[in-house]
């Protein structure tokens, strides 16, 4: 979802330096980078940074922090909101698998006029193991009722990436800023945006 539909990640990142303020710490842009696009990415950054507290202690401020900039602040990212209508007119089975609470997954939808529009959703609430473990994928795939050998991801992080080509899926990778220098893995196709990916070819033969 970040990074693909949205570029919630410089509100993540505003969030975070916002809690660190309290401690009087903030954080640069190649520290935050390592941990985007992981369920437990909050956790690992509390341990690697040393902070005061636990995991627990920051989460609800966090989360209001982010519910807030998401129902305020989202905008969709070049071509993504095309890219979903194209597809949903040719009635292509879509699924949204995010590492995101569901709340913060039901807020961007809303935010960018997409709520409703993928029949599965699989959050970050939803599973046990976070990317880039394939649990999401494949319980996406399996809402969906289609091999995940016969399904396209679509995603912008590390570990997004490698969690989609686990479950056997194709992968095309979009990069953005927060990516940029970052080791993508082995996607099937890198686009520098959604407005590049050939969707309407995908439509084309699902018609």
């Amino acid at each position: 979802m970040d990074g693909v539909l949205v570029d919630g990640e410089p509100l993540h990142f505003r969030a975070v330096n916002q809690l660190l303020a309290d401690e009087g710490r903030a954080i640069t842009l190649d520290q935050y980078r390592p941990y985007m696009g992981t369920k437990a990415g909050w956790a690992e950054f509390v341990t690697d940074f040393g902070l005061q507290h636990s995991r627990e202690h920051y989460a609800p401020r966090y989360n209001e922090l982010i519910l807030e900039q998401y129902r305020s602040e989202l905008e969709p990212l070049p071509g993504a909101v095309e890219a979903v209508r194209t597809l949903q007119q040719a009635r292509v089975p879509l699924a949204l698998a995010s590492s995101s609470a569901r709340p913060w997954v039901d807020a961007c939808l809303m935010s960018i006029g997409l709520a409703g529009a993928f029949p599965v959703t699989v959050t970050g609430s939803d599973i046990v193991n976070g990317k880039p473990d394939p649990e999401i994928y494949l319980a996406a795939a399996a809402a969906l009722d289609i091999p995940s050998e016969r399904c396209l991801a679509v995603e912008d992080a590390p570990a997004g990436i490698a969690s989609a080509i686990a479950a056997g899926m194709t992968c095309w990778a979009v990069r953005t800023e927060y990516t940029l220098g970052l080791d993508l893995g082995h996607p099937t196709r890198v686009f520098n945006s959604l407005t590049e990916a050939p969707f309407h070819e995908i439509a084309g033969a699902a018609a």
